[in-house]
């Protein structure tokens, strides 16, 4: 009787352990994401990459980035086909609806997403985006409820294969955009997507819970996106188990000290451009010979060994090495660190010491503030400033909101020198520097139209070999026009916490529910 009675206690406790174990494994909880700013969700408004993130929550693209090989898997749209070298053709999934129980669709009334939506969507977004293009769209009609019918000016490889060209177009709802009107819109995003907004108060507090609606299973319960604008207090706060995910690293260094951290996972995908940026419309910065002798004045290579290696390279040109087109060796020969060289380009444009040792020019100075936001390229402009001061060009650093320092180089207040990110993918080229990006992407306000009668050469080729050739020569140009000094690529990396399950690196938005992934907690 007692080893029986000893058999039945054992095996209801190994049930209830088992029990348990299949609880604790359950899909559910809430997400907890670090980030820097979120000032509105607009997704069609912003080339801010936390903004993009919470934004890609509430609404889903035609197709999204696949996270192995960086090609388009299919989301909203289920297949789609070139019907010529201008013209794509996208089969809608059929029952997705736009989220519901809120002021635009009531509780059980959310109406079914269809080929109309995905016409105003794109419409809008040719119309009122400020941070991206989708290239010359000739038209976009509806060929039925579930088909959509986009059609180029001219031929456009980068249109589908790139995550800044038509994977940025979420879809929206338009009754949606006209009751809250443009601003409200940006508060109160109403999309198919696999979460609702629940509260937002920029850069105070953004939840999100699950939409159970939605046209895939939803694992997580909801997202939470903490507010830490500080990189470095954010790597504290993941360690610490009050975060589970850094979505992007801007501190390089971050990534050293996590690896090996028990309970903490890096995640690595693609990266980032890293460089100094002028404002070529700017004094004295609109001179060829002083941007040249900036760029011989400091020594990026020490720089970059120093803070950045080996999670980034030295970058020659504005071209990374994850994306389709080829490396240019000879971009090296364009770039050097001469310090005399630089002092003596500089006193033939005129400069030359005044009484406090600063070179000047008909007294005025050669002084300027570098704008940048948080990362670790403030330690790597700030040995460049160092190096800069040492040749009496007092040059300083100010480190800005990343919201400040985005509507600052737009609208190029007061930015002769500033940091420039970002823009990593295919395209990047395209959106930095053609003269068509002008306070958009260009915040150089750069215009050479040789280069951009290359970058358009290549934007229409579908010749592979052509479009590579007319890629790699406009950087050239734009290079040798010293339109900016590349610094380095940095690699990305996302932190999360062991518990996160199937996590995707953000690219181009952030993929917590596809047909390839869904991401959950564990407990």
């Amino acid at each position: 009787m007692k080893l029986r009675a000893v058999a039945l206690t054992l095996s209801l406790l190994a049930l209830l352990l088992s029990a348990g174990s299949a609880l604790a494994q359950q899909p559910g909880g809430t997400l907890r994401i670090a980030y820097t700013s979120i000032q509105q969700l607009d997704p069609y408004k912003t080339a801010a990459n936390d903004e993009i993130n919470a934004a890609s929550l509430v609404f889903d693209a035609l197709y999204v980035i696949g996270k192995d090989d960086f090609q388009p898997v299919p989301h909203l749209a289920e297949s789609w086909r070139a019907i010529d070298d201008t013209t794509w053709e996208f089969t809608l999934r059929q029952g997705v609806t736009f989220q519901d129980d809120n002021e635009v669709f009531p509780a059980g009334q959310g109406r079914e997403v269809t080929a109309d939506d995905v016409v105003y969507s794109v419409e809008r977004f040719l119309d009122v985006s400020t941070a991206f293009t989708l290239g010359n769209i000739a038209s976009v009609e509806a060929v039925d409820r579930y088909t959509v019918r986009i059609t180029t000016a001219e031929p456009d490889p980068f249109l589908i294969p790139d995550s800044n060209r038509l994977a940025r177009v979420y879809i929206v709802p338009r009754e949606a955009v006209e009751h809250f009107g443009e601003e409200g819109f940006a508060r109160n995003p109403i999309g198919s997507g696999p979460f609702k907004l629940t509260s937002f108060v920029p850069d105070q507090s953004l939840r999100f819970v699950r939409n159970e609606d939605y046209w895939l299973p939803v694992h997580l319960d909801g997202v939470e996106f903490v507010f830490i604008p500080d990189p470095t207090v954010q790597l504290i706060a993941v360690e610490a188990d009050e975060v589970d995910v850094i979505t992007y690293v801007f501190n390089i260094d971050s990534v050293a000290q996590v690896e090996g951290t028990p309970g903490l996972s890096l995640h690595p995908r693609g990266g980032s451009y890293r460089g100094l940026g002028f404002n070529v419309t700017t004094a004295p910065f609109d001179e060829f010979e002083v941007r040249d002798a900036i760029s011989k004045a400091v020594d990026i290579d020490a720089a970059v060994q120093a803070v950045v290696a080996p999670f980034g390279i030295r970058a020659y040109g504005q071209v990374p090495p994850w994306v389709e087109f080829e490396q240019d060796p000879t971009l090296e020969d364009l770039w050097s660190f001469d310090p005399d060289e630089a002092l003596a380009i500089l006193s033939e444009a005129g400069f030359e010491p005044g009484p406090n040792g600063v070179l000047q020019r008909d007294g005025v100075p050669l002084s300027f503030t570098i704008k940048t936001i948080a990362g670790s390229q403030v330690r790597v402009l700030t040995i460049l400033v160092t190096q800069l001061q040492q040749l009496g060009i007092d040059a300083r650093l100010q480190q800005q909101d990343l919201a400040v320092w985005a509507e600052d180089l737009q609208t190029g207040n007061d930015t002769g020198v500033f940091f420039n990110y970002s823009f990593a993918g295919t395209t990047g080229l395209y959106a930095l520097f053609h003269s068509r990006n002008h306070g958009i992407t260009n915040t150089a306000f750069y215009s050479n139209p040789e280069a951009d009668a290359l970058l358009d050469l290549a934007s229409r080729s579908v010749d592979y070999e052509e479009r590579n050739a007319a890629w790699l020569e406009a950087q050239r140009l734009i290079m040798a026009d010293r339109a900016g000094i590349p610094l380095y690529f940095e690699f990305g990396y996302s932190i999360a916490n062991d518990r996160v399950k199937d996590w995707v690196v953000p690219w181009g938005g952030l993929n917590l529910v596809t047909i390839e992934n869904n991401v959950h907690l564990e407990d």
